[in-house]
């Protein structure tokens, strides 16, 4: 994930933030937050952060990350600059959200949304972070469109090593489903180990059909982008933010 710019992604999603209604956002949760560079971007702008993740090894490293964020500050200095003290992580399944306190907004990115491989799970976890933002708050997510997975990923391999580690990594697309998948082959090149491999699925969803979850009692569309633009957001676009007003 080196290649990605967060700080960039995350003066885009500021500015979507401007979308909310009667709500100065404030406190904002990431789910599927992985290792927290998000989260970081943000809780330096100064944001009450919060993230959601099913993997525990990617929480203990968000938390690394996060904890490096405030080393070298005191309290007073955090409080001079803005920064939150702390960002409270927790380990659970997005679709299954519960928060005690409404949120300002929450995002889930890097097409997290399309690990929803079934419509069902992809209506729940909107019902969720429904019961979980206050009216005139946000949802932000992306999706990955065919057209991306047919251009880039319809037969992909890739290969890195890393200190020890060392790993292949196959990307194919199955139209007739439309399943994107991401499979791993991960070896330890100095214990020469057995090689680890991980499986992921994601479901394409047209954003017809992402509309058509979307349900207009409980969410009005406040804008649907192309990538980190302004400009509307298409089958032809690779990546699309969806941006949700609570009503």
């Amino acid at each position: 994930m080196r290649h990605v710019n967060y700080k960039r992604w995350a003066l885009h999603i500021i500015d979507l933030f401007k979308l909310a209604e009667g709500v100065r956002v404030d406190r904002v949760l990431e789910i599927a937050c992985g290792t927290g560079n998000m989260l970081v971007e943000l809780a330096r702008a100064g944001y009450q952060t919060f993230g959601l993740d099913l993997s525990f090894d990617m929480l203990q490293q968000a938390a690394r990350r996060l904890s490096k964020l405030h080393a070298a500050s005191d309290c007073e200095q955090l409080a001079a600059c803005n920064l939150p003290l702390a960002t409270r992580l927790w380990r659970g399944d997005m679709q299954h959200l519960a928060v005690a306190t409404p949120l300002d907004a929450v995002i889930c990115l890097y097409d997290s949304f399309n690990y929803c491989v079934e419509p069902e799970r992809a209506r729940r976890l909107l019902q969720r972070v429904s019961e979980a933002v206050r009216p005139g708050g946000l949802f932000i997510f992306d999706v990955c469109t065919e057209r991306n997975c047919r251009r880039h990923f319809l037969n992909y391999y890739e290969r890195e090593s890393y200190l020890e580690i060392s790993y292949v990594r196959h990307a194919y697309f199955k139209p007739y489903r439309k399943i994107q998948v991401n499979e791993f082959f991960i070896t330890d090149t100095l214990r020469r180990g057995p090689t680890v491999r991980e499986r992921h699925e994601q479901r394409i969803y047209s954003l017809q059909e992402i509309n058509d979850l979307i349900d207009p009692r409980q969410w009005a569309v406040a804008g649907c982008f192309d990538g980190m633009s302004q400009k509307p957001g298409s089958e032809k676009s690779d990546r699309v933010h969806f941006v949700l007003r609570r009503i």
